[in-house]
């Protein structure tokens, strides 16, 4: 007998599938029969549908369990996944590469036969993930996106103490180096690549890697396209140093589009002035490098004049090409001659000028974003629209109708080849020049301004496609306590009978403040202030209607919100919350109060966020969250005490009891938590104890994917 359910045509059903992420897919309805069986594998052999590991609630027991062997178990499903992401930050799942693609490691045979396109995000250095990688991008890969952690070269950053590293670290960095240098070589067959190597320092020499040092005598072209890569055809990279980019040009002989972004500003160094004066003066002959190339993008900051004729020089080196995109962000100019600052204001003129190629017959479309910081009268942006529908260039390509606006509270100027909503500059708002998102803004930084209240409550209309908000905690810090705690009340006390009434329908993440480990320690400030304080918060995260990302700067602010402004704070706003960023003071310095303030984060969170999936903490020391510390009576000599208790840390008593308190803390937060999938805390240890530490959760928590570095601990469950 055929089903109801059955009848249904293939659309329907591969509707109803797209509202399932697909690991649920696969433990709900694999196998159940044939045809969904064919349904699934359908979904996963299309574009960007695959394995993807980044969803906070995919926990490694689910995975190493259920998922996979239900994958492996299957050759046509195996077969129809082309595509796997594998991110970072919600997992270790960076650490399951190698193992999770290949069938055996020494014969290279993989899993996912047609696998043509792999994403890696936010991941941890390795040997064995380069390896994989050098062998994908060989036989196998169309598509590669790479971007790794930005922590994997804090060690590159103390060269004089890199000896004392472990030689497979330095092994890991020399081998990355080949990889990047392969990656635009004759061995490696992608069409696609998306690079992101911008953390990149000077000690690392990453941007040195392309130079053609091995063949110093190769002068002809010929000889120098062989040692390229033949099959890229779009490459979207992320840097740091100009000199990887002329390198660059060299190796990617068939690109036809190529977007590059500056982390920062165009970096010249190693290279003094001098040498980059000798160089604009030059020819590149880029064209006869990468004479296919039609579309290019370049985003970058401009901080000096010398920044300014760089970029000439590449666009007059690039005049070949028929797309450009440029997105600048123009600070106050300093001269490399003088420390005189200039401002400009930017219109047509300026753009002719320094933003487009002195030859411009071959280019047929131009896209452009600039914010320039300067001072602007409202007479004057009419002036510069006007300078477009006067210019033959830009009339002959249809570039009239150009948005200009002014930020008159951080004097920038902002003009676009887009035509969008003029953004609305309001106190309390805090906008930032993005040029690397624009015209797209999904985040947005406000402060404690008395006015804010009247921002938040036209938010939505201003902002309806913002997910986060960044709140700047402490743009205070110059008043006195008294005259902050009277201010925070203001914006609410303005729209009291409103405020409740707020309501974001798409934000879904806050951030109150910052959290990095250096930063975060133990405040103290009065009880008015922390009340006031604390009303604020309770009416910001009441606000969202579904808040699932919450970042607390102190994590003490959390507390006081509970403490001093619970009815302020709606009935179970904080139970929708999914991922929470707290910082927590130390366990060794400070105050007997502060350092014990970690012991009420599970029973907290137990209470007020009971479906938390993700967890991350910032500690200025050790991993743990409840001190081991005795009570140290207050005094003159209080830091006496406590620097002379701290130096006992160092030995194996203590590391023991280290260990044992962090057992406890672990098995408390996962046995409360029951739905804790990934635990990521920064903090600083020594090596000797990350050992330790790592052997703790191989014996006490055996179904699970540990990484403990000196300065990281990341548990996927």
């Amino acid at each position: 007998m055929i089903r109801k359910l059955e009848i249904m045509p293939n659309e329907i059903f591969l509707n109803i599938f797209g509202y399932l992420s697909w690991d649920k897919l696969l433990i709900s309805l694999w196998s159940l029969n044939k045809r969904i069986n064919s349904l699934i594998c359908l979904i996963f052999s299309k574009k960007n549908n695959g394995i993807i590991f980044n969803q906070t609630d995919l926990s490694y027991k689910t995975f190493s369990l259920i998922i996979f062997p239900l994958i492996l178990n299957s050759s046509s499903l195996s077969s129809a996944i082309k595509y796997i992401y594998f991110d970072g930050i919600n997992s270790n799942s960076y650490k399951l590469i190698s193992q999770s693609l290949f069938y055996n490691n020494t014969n290279n045979i993989l899993y996912f036969p047609n696998l043509k396109s792999l994403k890696i995000t936010r991941c941890l250095l390795s040997e064995s993930l380069i390896k994989t990688l050098s062998l994908l991008i060989q036989y196998q890969l169309d598509q590669l996106t790479l971007s790794l952690d930005e922590h994997i070269l804090e060690f590159i950053r103390q060269p004089e103490v890199l000896c004392r590293f472990p030689v497979h670290k330095r092994k890991s960095m020399v081998m990355f180096k080949k990889l990047i240098n392969q990656l635009f070589s004759d061995d490696c067959q992608l069409t696609v690549l998306r690079l992101d190597i911008a953390d990149d320092e000077l000690y690392s020499n990453i941007h040195q890697c392309l130079i053609l040092s091995s063949h110093p005598s190769t002068s002809s072209m010929s000889n120098k396209i062989q040692h390229g890569c033949l099959t890229l055809r779009s490459l979207y990279i992320r840097l740091e140093y100009t000199c990887f980019l002329e390198h660059l040009i060299e190796r990617i002989p068939n690109i036809e589009r190529l977007s590059v972004i500056f982390k920062e500003s165009m970096n010249i160094e190693p290279r003094s002035k001098s040498d980059i004066e000798i160089l604009i003066n030059s020819n590149g002959n880029w064209f006869e490098k990468v004479p296919k190339l039609n579309y290019f993008t370049l985003k970058t900051l401009i901080k000096n004049d010398f920044d300014l004729i760089y970029l000439k020089w590449i666009l007059n080196n690039l005049n070949h090409t028929r797309k450009l995109k440029l997105h600048l962000q123009i600070d106050k100019i300093y001269s490399f001659s003088d420390s005189v600052a200039k401002e400009y204001v930017v219109d047509a003129n300026f753009i002719r000028q320094y933003c487009l190629p002195d030859i411009i017959t071959n280019l047929k479309d131009f896209c452009f974003y600039i914010a320039s910081r300067c001072q602007l009268l409202s007479y004057q942006i009419e002036k510069i629209i006007n300078s477009f529908k006067i210019d033959e260039f830009f009339i002959s390509r249809h570039l009239t109708n150009v948005t200009c606006f002014f930020n008159p509270f951080n004097s920038y100027q902002h003009l676009s080849s887009n035509i969008v909503n003029k953004l609305q500059f309001m106190n309390g708002l805090v906008f930032h020049p993005n040029i690397f998102t624009w015209p797209h803004i999904q985040d947005v930084s406000i402060d404690l301004h008395p006015s804010l209240f009247l921002l938040l409550e036209r938010f939505d209309e201003i902002f309806p496609n913002v997910s986060n908000i960044q709140v700047y905690t402490e743009s205070y810090r110059d008043l006195n306590q008294t005259s902050v705690s009277t201010s925070l009340r203001i914006p609410f006390e303005i729209g009291q009978r409103k405020v409740t009434d707020i309501q974001f329908q798409n934000v879904t993440r806050l951030n109150l403040g910052f959290c990095y480990s250096r930063m975060i320690g133990s405040c103290q400030t009065s009880i008015n202030m922390n009340k006031a304080r604390a009303k604020v918060f309770a009416h910001l995260i009441s606000m969202p209607v579904q808040l699932k990302y919450l970042l607390v700067e102190k994590i003490e602010w959390i507390f006081h919100i509970v403490q001093y402004a619970s009815n302020d704070l709606k009935e179970k706003t904080l139970s929708t919350v999914q991922c929470a960023e707290f910082g927590i003071p130390s366990c060794h310095y400070g105050s007997n109060e502060s350092i014990h303030i970690g012991k009420n984060l599970v029973p907290f969170l137990s209470t007020y966020m009971p479906h938390l999936q993700i967890l991350r903490l910032w500690r200025p020391d050790d991993f743990p969250w409840t001190s081991i510390r005795p009570n140290i009576i207050p005094g003159y000599f209080h830091y006496v005490d406590v620097s002379q208790w701290v130096e006992s840390l160092s030995t194996s008593e203590s590391i023991a009891q280290h260990v044992n308190v962090f057992e406890k803390d672990l098995g408390q937060l996962i046995e409360t938590l029951k739905q804790l999938v990934f635990l990521d805390i920064h903090g600083k240890i020594d090596r000797e104890k990350a050992q330790v530490y790592c052997s703790m959760i191989k014996r006490c928590f055996s179904h699970s994917q540990v990484d403990v570095k000196s300065s990281r601990f990341r548990l996927w469950i």
